[in-house]
């Protein structure tokens, strides 16, 4: 934007859409943060961050409300993001969820049988999570920003 060197340049106003975008993802990056937030003050005292991490015990009341919480949250999140986004977003964001949705496919029944047969530790799902969500990441910037 040009100026005549006395006039600040201005910035372009958001778009309603814009607007909807960022707001559910700052909503659903809030519900995160309320939830983790939550965790930490739920655990017993002497806990280990690997064990917050990891699969140690939570209280029922925590595990009841952060799962509803979470549900419910983003749920709302995802309609408010799927009515700003657009025709490139869609398309980076179906594929993206179709390599998260590959990534789990491959390992979960490959980490499965290995199991059963004795060769691997029990199945954890929060590693395949991670794991399906780092991908999901990855096949999601890389079709957004190439």
């Amino acid at each position: 934007m040009m100026t005549d060197g006395n006039t600040p340049p201005t910035r372009r106003r958001m778009s309603p859409r814009q607007r909807r975008y960022w707001t559910s993802l700052g909503f659903a990056g809030v519900i995160g943060g309320i939830v983790g937030g939550w965790m930490v003050i739920d655990q017993p005292d002497g806990s280990s961050a690997f064990e917050l991490a990891s699969s140690g015990p939570l209280s029922a009341g925590f595990a009841i409300g952060a799962s509803i919480f979470w549900t419910l949250g983003l749920a709302i999140a995802s309609i408010v993001y799927h009515r700003s986004i657009d025709d490139h977003e869609e398309h980076a964001w179906l594929w993206a969820g179709l390599w998260g949705w590959y990534a789990f496919i491959f390992t979960a029944p490959v980490w499965w049988v290995l199991h059963r047969a004795g060769q691997v530790p029990a199945p954890d799902v929060m590693i395949l999570f991670i794991v399906s969500m780092l991908t999901n990441g990855v096949a999601y910037l890389w079709l957004k920003f190439r």
